[in-house]
């Protein structure tokens, strides 16, 4: 069950940085066609001053909810319906194998 969880883990290590590029360019088409989807601030944004925008947990959140839902479709860009199916599909994938490993490394701990 180790070896399982080992792989599962990286499975979601080897996915995860496309999905951090994909949120990134998706953010960058969307600041460039639909800003007032991606430009708010939440009320503890200012803990992230000095970071990249898409490191605020409220940004990357409108991100992702933007990816899953049917804006991208509306978008001019071709790359933004790519890279928006590229973060619902990492999310989909990496997800569930990073829980999957956590509950296997969980229940085998002594």
């Amino acid at each position: 069950m180790q070896l399982i969880a080992i792989l599962l883990v990286l499975v979601g290590a080897v996915i995860t940085p496309f999905y951090f590029h994909a949120l990134w360019r998706f953010r960058g088409v969307l600041l460039a066609e639909r800003p007032d989807l991606v430009d708010r601030r939440g009320a503890l944004s200012f803990f992230y001053t000095g970071m990249p925008r898409v490191a605020d947990p409220n940004v990357s959140m409108l991100v992702i909810r933007t990816a899953f839902g049917p804006v991208p479709q509306q978008l001019s860009s071709p790359e933004a319906v790519r890279y928006a199916r590229r973060i619902r599909l990492s999310l989909l994938i990496a997800v569930p194998a990073y829980l999957v490993a956590f509950t296997i490394l969980l229940a085998g701990a002594p």
